[in-house]
Order: structure tokens, then C-alpha cells, then sequence
């Protein structure tokens, strides 16, 4: 349809709320927004006196037709909104890549507390701690405070483990408390350590420090050193760890603080966690040229976040002005989301307004100093694409390696790197079907027609500009052989290892390029080999493993998992294993004579089972 004919479309609509969907001439979804007037919004777009600039200009040239939802309030065409976002993953709308949500610090309410990283708030009694931007974050805070106020970081359970076991390596080196020591610790001394590690993670850690500092000195007089000792150390470690949560406003100040930064080449998005005056956390995001960023857009993807995330502060600083009738809507979602009142704030003076400003500039070296590394990696794709006399700059890369172990538990892996970096969410793993006799060349080839059964407009199946085969002229052969049969025009190349199994040369089957000048093209396809190496290994030793599992060993009276696991890492395969005397077995750790001799005789078993039907077989 025309600009003039979608135009027309749009003036048909009613000027009621509801979701509209722009298509392209493909029929793919580009863009989903929301209006509480259909009729104004969609027409706007396609209006002859609409001015649209950048993003917005390039979205309404791609339009090809549009459809749209309608709902009874604005709300509800916020929610539908964010639901088709989700789903379609529109190219010009600013995503939110949805995940496991966001984890919490929970704290039990029992005897003896523990604590545990968990992704979701339930009701009770129990604390909670955060929300904290990753898993990572969250881990080390905890690993943290575990060890400033030595409590236990094992998996026993409190009070049925004390006095079942010795203690572990952390109670001898003063790390671990060990209430697992039948009358070390009291259920009370026990819950003291953890207020104290409760406090910290509030955010008190002043008050607790000058708690400390008087106990301390409170058992020097009473020349109590050792307890004093400890005491000292653990405040050394709490002024450690509230070193990091800096100071920027009054301690009942909780807030988010949310920094924008946007040009024509792209936007990020920052956020500040305040939590009693110090700021515990950082949250960053990063948004493509073709992702608007404007107020409503704004709106869906905050009602996204906040969603996933689970929970939200009383207040809300934002650098941005949203419109009227958006801060409105966002305003009530957060509230009813919340159950109590929430305030979305643009500040124009004081320290919330310099915490937003600072939000904001973060967001824009943040971008900044990352477009200098793509600008870098892009550079030596450039030169690399130059050394191998590519056609296009190789912003895909693909690179193949197949393991195995004596010929068994064939598999090819599959990584993946875009713009110069892996991309390990697009890697790819081969369970080899074809080949069990250990031919790297067959396992080769039908891992390669698998990967091209898929077509590349197949989301993580696109096609490579360049692919980096593990072997040299016979892989490169193989492969060329499938690409040929496919009508594939792509660029690859075999890796050729020198005597320290490293990369010297490439090769087309045809002609070697060296690396030896090239320092740097030599570190790069290294990486690649040492990757791709390690991926594929790691696939063969799964489906090893898995193998083991399987199999009948643990039918053998002494071998659990682990032995059959041990057995098989030892001999490397079933047959060798089978073949195995009793003195090599007696080689292998944690093998007794007992247990060589139920291997022994469970294989005898099988061997005379396996002769009496060849036998009969043969009288047959």
C-alpha cells in the first residue's frame, strides 16, 4: 500500500485505545505501539504534513500495511502491547531480551537461617534481599558477606547435620563458623552473625561497623583477645565490602534513578539503584539505530522491565520527560503492579537531579566507549577479510571441529562469532548418527549438510560469510564437495596446526595464507581453535557421559556413577574396558580387588551370553 492509501486506511480508524501492528511488504512484523486514540496516533504516521526524522522516518518508509487491536481502556492496550512485543520482537521497537527474572537474596525464617540466591518472592516469613541486575552480582555479594561473618557455605542443613561428619577445610582456616560442631556454635550466636550479615545487605553498614568497633572494644577490657581478634577482622571486612556501596544521598532515600542517552546511531539506558542512600547496583542496556526511542516506546519497555524484574521502589527519577498522558499510564501500572503508591519523577534541581544527570552521562560513555571497541573489531575485520581476499567483511564466522573418543561418541561442534566476538548462544552441537568408527572426515560432512539443511532466514541458522574448518586440505575437500552440491557461494578455510598445536596456516584447498607476520590474525584464529576445540570436547564428553549413565555398569555390584564414570574416563571406551584384566582395573582409583572382580565377572557373564547365541545362531 502507498503512504496515501495507508494514510486514508488510518482516518477509517475510531479514535478509541487499542494496539496497532506496522507490517512490511514481506509481511513481517517492524513495529507495535499503543494509542488511547487509534485514529490520531496511526494517522500521525502517515499523514503528507508529518515531518518524521531518523528512526521513525525509516520505520514509515518500510510500511507496507497495518492491523490493529482494540481495547476498552489504555491500560489494557499497554499490557496487549507489551504481549506483542514480547512475541514478535519487532525490529524498530526497544526490547527487553526476557530471562530468568531477576534474583533475590532469601533469607529463611528457622533456627538457624540460611541464605540462597532464588528468582522469585513467595509469601511468609522469609527475607528478602535485592533485586540485583545478575546472578553473578548477587553470588559474589553473598560469597561476601558469608565470609566477613563466617558462616557456612556448604549444603548441610541446620540443626539435623550437627555433629554428623567432620568439619570442613573453612572451619580450620577461620572461615566457617561450623555449626555442624556439635556445641561450637548456639542457635543464638548463630542468628547473631546473621543479623549482622542482614544489616549489611539493608545498607546499615555504618551503624553496624560502630556496633562492632564497641564489642570489640567491650572484649579488649575484658581481655577477651580472641573474641576481640575476630571482631576487628570482620569489621575490616564489612568496611571492605560498604566501600563499594557509595554514598550519593540521605540514608531513606530507595529509588531507582534511570539515565537516557540516544543519537542516530543508537541509544543505552542506565539505571542506579539507591537503596538507603548508597548505590548498590547498576543496570545498563543498549538499543540498535532502528530502535525508537520516544515516550511511549519508553513506557512499554519500563512496564516490561519492571514486570520481569518483581519489584519495584516507591520512587521512580527518570531523565527523560515522558508525555503527560504516558507518565499518567505508567504511573497507574506501577501502582496497581505495586499495591502501593508510586511516584515516576523527572527532577530539575537538588541530588536527584544530579543522580539522573549522572545516570544519563553513564549511559552515553557506557555507548560510546563501546562503539570504540566495535569500531576496533571492525577494523581488524576489515583487514583480515583483506588478507584472505574476501568478498564481504565476515560479521559471521563459523567454525567446525569434530571429537571423539577411539573412534566412539563421535560429535562435530558448531561456534558461532558476530562482529568479531562469540556469540555462544548461536553455538551448535552435532550428535554424529552416521559414523561410529572414528572417520573425522565423514563425521565432517554430514555435520555440514545437517547445518545446511536449515534455511538462513531460520533464527541462529543465518548463514556465514566466512567458515574456519578444524583440519586442512581433505577437510577443506569434504566440505567444499557439500557446499558445491548446495549452490553455496561461501568463503572457508581449513586450520593447518603446527608441531605446538597452534594454527600457522589457512588454506582454501588450494593456496596457504600464512599467520606467522600477522601477529594478530594469529591470536584470532588461535581463539577460534581453542574454542571451537573445547566446544566440541565438551559435546563428545556429554554424550560419553550420558553413554555411561545408559549402560549396564552400575548393574555391577560396587559401581555407582561415579565408578562407572572413573572406569570409563580410564579405559576411554566400552571395549577397552571389556578387554580390561584384573590388574588394570586395579589401576584405576577407588577400584578394589572386589569390585575388578564383579567387573570381571559381569563381563564373563555377557561374553558367554554373546557366544551361546552366536552358537545357536550358527546350529541355525
Amino acid at each position: 500500500m502507498t503512504r496515501a492509501e495507508l494514510y486514508e486506511k488510518a482516518r477509517l480508524l475510531p479514535a478509541t485505545p487499542g494496539v496497532y501492528i506496522m507490517r512490511n511488504k514481506s509481511g513481517r512484523i517492524i513495529y507495535v505501539g499503543k494509542s488511547k486514540a487509534l485514529k490520531n496516533r496511526v494517522s500521525s504516521y502517515f499523514s503528507p504534513y508529518s515531518d518524521h526524522h531518523g528512526k521513525t522516518k525509516r520505520m514509515v518508509e518500510s510500511v507496507n500495511d497495518f492491523e490493529v487491536y482494540y481495547t476498552l481502556t489504555e491500560l489494557e492496550a499497554l499490557i496487549q502491547e507489551n504481549q506483542f512485543i514480547k512475541q514478535f520482537q519487532p525490529r524498530y521497537n526497544i526490547k527487553l531480551k526476557d530471562g530468568g527474572g531477576y534474583p533475590y537474596i532469601k533469607l529463611t525464617n528457622s533456627a538457624y537461617p540460611e541464605f540462597s540466591i532464588v528468582y522469585k518472592r513467595t509469601a511468609g516469613n522469609d527475607k528478602y534481599f535485592g533485586p540485583y541486575s545478575s546472578h553473578h552480582v548477587a553470588r559474589n555479594i553473598l560469597e561476601t558477606v558469608k565470609k566477613a561473618f563466617s558462616l557456612p557455605s556448604c549444603n548441610k542443613e541446620f540443626p539435623k547435620d550437627i555433629g554428623k561428619g567432620r568439619p570442613c577445610l573453612n572451619y580450620h582456616i577461620g572461615r566457617c563458623c561450623a555449626p555442624c560442631v556439635k556445641g561450637n556454635v548456639s542457635a543464638d550466636d548463630y542468628k547473631e552473625l546473621v543479623n549482622r550479615a542482614s544489616a549489611l545487605l539493608k545498607g546499615d553498614g555504618k551503624k553496624l561497623i560502630a556496633q562492632l568497633e564497641q564489642g570489640m572494644e567491650i572484649a579488649s577490657e575484658g581481655l577477651n583477645f580472641e573474641l576481640a581478634a575476630k571482631l576487628r577482622d570482620c569489621i575490616y571486612a564489612v568496611k571492605k565490602l560498604n566501600d563499594k556501596q557509595q554514598i550519593v544521598c540521605s540514608p531513606s532515600v530507595e529509588a531507582d534513578i534511570i539515565g537516557i542517552y540516544a543519537d542516530d546511531l543508537g541509544s543505552a539506558l542506565s539505571l542506579l539503584f539507591v537503596r538507603n542512600g548508597a548505590i548498590v547496583d547498576r543496570e545498563n542496556f543498549f538499543f540498535g539505530a532502528d530502535e525508537i526511542i520516544n515516550s511511549p516506546n519508553l513506557v512499554s519497555f519500563f512496564q516490561r522491565y519492571y514486570e520481569l524484574r518483581g519489584y519495584i521502589p516507591k520512587k521512580i527519577y527518570i531523565d527523560y520527560r515522558l508525555d503527560e498522558a504516558d507518565d499518567e499510564l505508567f504511573t497507574d501500572w506501577l501502582c496497581a503492579k505495586a499495591g502501593f503508591k508510586v511516584s515516576v519523577i523527572c527532577p530539575e534541581r537538588g541530588d536527584m537531579r544530579a543522580l539522573a544527570v549522572r545516570a544519563s552521562e553513564n549511559a552515553k560513555q557506557l555507548i560510546l566507549h563501546k562503539r570504540k571497541s566495535e569500531d576496533r573489531k571492525k577494523d581488524f575485520l576489515i583487514s583480515l577479510s583483506q588478507l584472505l581476499g574476501l568478498e564481504v567483511l565476515p560479521d559471521r564466522i563459523e567454525s567446525y571441529d569434530v571429537s571423539h573418543s577411539a573412534g566412539e561418541y563421535t560429535s562435530c561442534g558448531m561456534i558461532v562469532l558476530e562482529h568479531g566476538s562469540f556469540a555462544k548462544r548461536k553455538y551448535r552441537g552435532f550428535n554424529i548418527k552416521t559414523v561410529d568408527d572414528g572417520n573425522d572426515l565423514a563425521a565432517l560432512e554430514e555435520c555440514i549438510r545437517r547445518r545446511f539443511a536449515h534455511d538462513s532466514d531460520e533464527e541462529g541458522w543465518e548463514y556465514p560469510d566466512l567458515m574456519l574448518i578444524d583440519g586442512g586440505e581433505n577437510q577443506v575437500r569434504r566440505v567444499k564437495s557439500v557446499l558445491s552440491e548446495k549452490s553455496l557461494n561461501i568463503a572457508f578455510f581449513g586450520m593447518i596446526k603446527d608441531e605446538h598445536h597452534k594454527t600457522r596456516t589457512l588454506t582454501d584447498g588450494e593456496n596457504e595464507i600464512s599467520l606467522i607476520t600477522r601477529q594478530d590474525a594469529f591470536v584470532f584464529i588461535y581463539k577460534i581453535q581453542e574454542e571451537v576445540h573445547r566446544y566440541s570436547l565438551s559435546l563428545m564428553d556429554a554424550k560419553r557421559r550420558n553413554a555411561v549413565k545408559k549402560s549396564s555398569l552400575t548393574e555391577i555390584k560396587g559401581v555407582g556413577a561415579k565408578r562407572a564414570n572413573d572406569l570409563m574416563l580410564h579405559f576411554g571406551t566400552l571395549a577397552a574396558l571389556k578387554s580390561a584384566t584384573r590388574e588394570q582395573l586395579l589401576e584405576v582409583k577407588g577400584i578394589t580387588e572386589q569390585i575388578a572382580d564383579a567387573v570381571l565377572e559381569y563381563f564373563g557373564k555377557e561374553k558367554d551370553e554373546n557366544n551361546n547365541r552366536n552358537s545357536e545362531r550358527d546350529e541355525a
